[in-house]
């Protein structure tokens, strides 16, 4: 199994709009992963500081989210909203 995790922290006047964002693209994502596969995302408790860690089998499934419009929303907004980057790293599952 391939894990990626993503955090990023958010300004706090898009913090909702974030969290919007999120559940625009989360319940298409989650119906198209294969059955093994899972994406969650948390939120600390500063509200602002997002964690999204994505379970999966095949690198060919990271595709799936270029394929969701929503997910391009997300993406193009959190990228002019963060005031930490998202910080990007991939595991294989023990």
């Amino acid at each position: 199994m391939l894990v990626a995790r993503v955090e990023y922290r958010v300004r706090e006047d898009f913090a909702e709009r974030n969290v919007a964002n999120i559940a625009a693209f989360l319940p298409e994502l989650r119906s198209r992963l294969r059955p093994r596969s899972s994406y969650s995302v948390s939120v600390s408790a500063d509200g602002r500081s997002f964690l999204h860690v994505f379970f999966h089998e095949q690198q060919s499934e990271e595709a799936l989210l270029g394929e969701i419009p929503g997910f391009g929303t997300f993406l193009t907004e959190v990228m002019g909203a963060c005031e930490v980057p998202p910080s990007i790293s991939h595991f294989v599952e023990i």
